[in-house]
């Protein structure tokens, strides 16, 4: 699967589910729905996503 760098967010607008974990892969469905302004670079010393994470 297509991996991208490790991003996150904070923003309050998603739901903690949302706000708790980092992706890194481009076809996270979770990801996806993080808005590109919303979106931090690196892991933000969160957990992996388990969408990201079923994909390795």
């Amino acid at each position: 699967m297509p991996s991208v760098g490790p991003y996150h967010t904070d923003s309050p607008e998603y739901p903690p589910e949302h706000r708790l974990v980092y992706h890194d892969k481009d076809t996270c469905r979770i990801g996806k729905l993080i808005e590109a302004h919303h979106k931090k670079t690196g892991t933000g010393g969160k957990k992996h996503c388990m969408d990201c994470f079923k994909v390795l």
